[in-house]
């Protein structure tokens, strides 16, 4: 029997599409085991390394075509759509060329991260905001994975403040371990005139740590005093959804 509890996965990375740490079979595995407590879907940049063809990803014209403002620029979004294998749950890719169109996922090939990765971060988690108002499905938990996913609770709070579809939306994070370059320069903000409330100067997932409302397995860092669980609440889907359940009681 489905859920009516509405659960939006916003992620670097997921299995078997995008893979780069233990974010994407981590995620995947939380998906599949889901299934029967929450009505879940999946949102990931589609990279370069995605291939359309070998992962049956097809256009959904409806919801593409939207122009996304980064800073004073504006980009087309395409969105993507394929099944999770095993799981009958779809996964939504954000698309764009300029942003995702390279063979890398936050690093190029000599490991160095691509400069401009929070403009990335920043494209996708707008993108997915724009396709969660096309859809007209608002979650009822945002659970944010990585570096890509790590302006999603700030950006919820900001921008999705006073909107039906996320005003009572809970924020769950989980960092990753990938090397996504500064994150919140004074550069990039003064280009995208964000407001992140003094936390100019932190990597991506840290501001994603210092605005959701919960976060899993943090590193040494500060997380805004939310409630922090344990990293099995990820590995366990069981726990998953106990926590969830906490987060929104």
């Amino acid at each position: 029997m489905a859920s009516s509890r509405r659960l939006l996965i916003v992620t670097s990375e997921v299995a078997p599409f995008a893979e780069e740490s233990d974010t994407a079979p981590l995620v995947r595995a939380l998906a599949r085991g889901l299934e029967d407590d929450f009505d879940a879907r999946v949102m990931v940049p589609r990279y370069g390394c995605v291939g359309e063809r070998e992962n049956s990803l097809h256009e959904v014209i409806r919801l593409s075509g939207a122009e996304i403002a980064v800073g004073e620029k504006k980009e087309v979004l395409s969105v993507k759509v394929a099944s999770l294998p095993d799981v009958s749950l779809q996964v939504y890719f954000m698309d764009n060329d300029a942003y995702f169109g390279r063979g890398g996922l936050a690093r190029n090939e000599e490991g160095i991260p691509y400069d401009d990765n929070p403009e990335r971060a920043l494209f996708f988690t707008r993108a997915v905001m724009d396709t969660v108002r096309s859809l007209r499905w608002g979650p009822d938990v945002v659970h944010a994975f990585g570096w890509a996913g790590g302006l999603t609770p700030m950006l919820l709070r900001t921008e999705g403040n006073g909107q039906a579809l996320f005003e009572k939306a809970k924020t769950v994070f989980t960092p990753d371990d990938v090397e996504a370059g500064p994150g919140l320069t004074d550069d990039f903000l003064a280009f995208t005139d964000l407001s992140t409330n003094g936390e100019a100067g932190r990597s991506l997932v840290e501001a994603g740590l210092g605005r959701a409302d919960a976060s899993i397995h943090p590193p040494a860092v500060e997380a805004n005093g939310a409630p922090q669980f344990n990293e099995a609440a990820t590995e366990h889907p069981r726990q998953a959804a106990e926590m969830y359940e906490q987060v929104l009681a």
